[in-house]
């Protein structure tokens, strides 16, 4: 009875999955450009994205607490995604109030946005480690993550042509698909009232130490801590320039939105589409020497949007950007797997989302004055901005190599064997 619940359970997963990844599609890469629709300049931006980082970090706090005082990952997890649908649905609406009211309704709807959706992911990833085996986790969540990427890059192809018919119209085809991206987030709350969860409660936040959020990380495991602060480091100088690159898109480059959409998605389709490989590559050779590959590459990409402004180019920057992406959050799904008791998990990826918004945070709102302050070179203030993160994102690879060890013991692979692997010219021997 137990066995056919989970697969049920997975099942659910799979279409919570394509549904989470239309709403994504429908809404992540238009944010930025309905708030410049509606008047807001760079550091309007810098707002819009910074502030819902912050308050998802400081709520993250209280994710261990909300699981444990609900007695259940899954009740927690569905308040939080109803309460992300809701949100979708009143940003949709903020498009027709005067421009005094409707930013910042739109800026509060994006934090609870975004701190309903952070939240959700904690009790998540603990039930979905109840239902997949240590060994093929890696294989698993790349595939899930193969199709999410595909249905991202759909669900966000199909908000660019709504936008492109509705232009000229107003706010309407804004209005469309932030509300098309709350009707697939409750698709998604369908599917997640599907899944199974335990009765023992042996995955639950233990009580007392339990939900000290900062006491509770164990500094000899994995040495996690070393870890967690290579990641603030290299986020937070991604975070420097990440959010604008749609203002730069639009508005320097002047593309119209099937452009747009293609920049601003085929970064995220390549990382689903090559998180299973980065899975299998996990699996056999350890997410450490993963995460270290994606810290060691991730500081190139900055410096290769410098060099042209080519579209063409551009799209084959941010090919590469998305592969290289995928290894550091398949890499980091895994060490936490593997280095984090079950009791434990909610509060670990809840301590990384916590982490993930100060970066965000402190960099959007660092990069906003940045990219109004700095020296133009090649004729854009946004390249010295890009050079400014890819200096600061090599900081973080000195922390990663030195600190941070293997939890288990795997294959060893020097850097042309990984690289046959992905290439799929080397099959995994385990």
């Amino acid at each position: 009875m137990q066995k056919h619940r989970v697969k049920n359970s997975i099942s659910a997963s799979m279409k919570d999955g394509a549904a989470w990844a239309m709403m994504s599609g429908f809404a992540d890469p238009y944010s930025v450009p309905f708030a410049l629709a509606m008047g807001a300049g760079t550091m309007g931006v810098g707002v819009l994205r910074s502030f819902p980082a912050l308050a998802s970090a400081i709520f993250q706090i209280f994710t261990e607490k909300l699981v444990l005082r609900l007695g259940s990952c899954r009740r927690a997890l569905l308040l939080t995604v109803m309460i992300q649908a809701l949100s979708l649905f009143v940003s949709a609406c903020a498009g027709f109030l005067p421009p005094a009211a409707g930013l910042p309704l739109f800026v509060a709807m994006a934090v609870a946005y975004m701190v309903a959706g952070n939240m959700s992911g904690p009790p998540w990833a603990v039930l979905m480690g109840e239902y997949i085996p240590a060994s093929k986790r890696g294989n698993f969540f790349g595939f899930r993550s193969q199709l999410v990427g595909l249905v991202f890059f759909a669900g966000s192809f199909i908000a660019s042509q709504l936008l492109g018919v509705w232009q000229g119209r107003g706010l309407w085809g804004f209005f469309l698909i932030f509300t098309g991206a709350g009707v697939f987030r409750l698709i998604s709350f369908y599917y997640l009232t599907l899944m199974y969860e335990p009765r023992t409660c042996f995955h639950l936040p233990r009580g007392g130490a339990g939900v000290d959020f900062l006491g509770s990380l164990d500094f000899r495991r994995g040495r996690v801590p070393a870890l967690f602060f290579s990641v603030l480091v290299l986020l937070f100088s991604t975070y420097l320039s990440a959010p604008y690159f749609s203002v730069y898109t639009l508005k320097e480059l002047g593309c119209g939105y099937t452009r747009y959409m293609v920049l601003m998605t085929i970064g995220p389709l390549m990382t689903y589409l090559f998180m299973r490989r980065w899975g299998q590559a996990a699996d056999g050779y350890g997410s450490v020497k993963i995460l270290k590959a994606a810290f060691l590459l991730v500081p190139v990409v900055p410096l290769l949007w410098t060099l042209s402004r080519n579209f063409y180019y551009l799209a084959a920057v941010e090919t590469f950007s998305g592969i290289i992406w995928g290894a550091y959050l398949i890499g980091m799904n895994n060490f936490l797997y593997e280095s984090v008791p079950v009791h434990s998990r909610a509060g670990y990826n809840a301590f990384l989302s916590f982490t993930t918004g100060l970066a965000q945070f402190g960099g959007a709102l660092l990069g906003g004055w940045l990219y109004q302050s700095l020296p133009p070179l090649a004729g854009s203030a946004f390249v010295s901005l890009l050079l400014v993160s890819a200096a600061l994102r090599v900081l973080s690879v000195a922390p990663m190599f030195l600190l941070v060890r293997e939890t288990r013991d795997v294959r060893a692979a020097g850097p042309v064997e990984l690289l046959l692997f992905m290439s799929g010219f080397k099959p995994l021997v385990r």
